[in-house]
């Protein structure tokens, strides 16, 4: 069975980089910025990955974790587009959080602390995903300055020396 880089199987388990050599067109070059692709931080490339799931069975719940690791760093990935909306999200509560803290500040002085705890564990996870979000647009306006031409030789050098680590 064929899979591009960055594809899932069902069931999970490793993901092959592409059979992609320097003499052969980069279709998906991974130096290229595509937000739909997994991208990994510390390579800043849109690498193969290892998809990860665990389950975990406990009295109460079945809890599933999944990883993309990163098959050249085994750092983990993220998806720039289903990154964001979350990130939205998370950073949205946070504000509401705080607008009703400072709303209850002088009247219901007992509930500011519940707010202000509530706005930190939101927004510790807003700005975790805002940084590596930051990360990720600082890297894609940077890639888009290039020419296509430098683009894929850049690409066809990273496969290179990336086949040549790998062996």
């Amino acid at each position: 069975m064929e899979m591009e880089a960055g594809s899932c199987p069902a069931g999970g388990g490793s993901v092959e980089w592409v059979g992609m050599n320097a003499g052969e067109s980069l279709q998906k070059n991974p130096l290229v910025p595509d937000s739909g692709r997994y991208w990994c931080y510390r390579c800043k490339a849109h690498n193969g990955f290892d998809h990860t799931i665990k389950k975990t069975w406990r009295a109460r719940s079945n809890d599933t974790y999944e990883k993309m690791s990163c098959v050249r760093c085994q750092a983990s990935m993220f998806n720039p587009a289903k990154v964001r909306p979350v990130m939205y999200v998370f950073l949205g509560i946070t504000l509401v959080a705080l607008l009703f803290a400072l709303a209850l500040w002088r009247d219901y002085e007992d509930y500011v602390a519940g707010c202000l705890g509530f706005a930190a564990f939101f927004g510790l996870i807003g700005f975790m995903k805002l940084y590596y979000m930051t990360l990720w647009l600082l890297w894609a306006r940077r890639q888009r300055v290039k020419s296509a031409e430098q683009l894929e030789e850049e690409g066809c050098k990273y496969i290179v020396l990336f086949e040549e680590m790998r062996k």
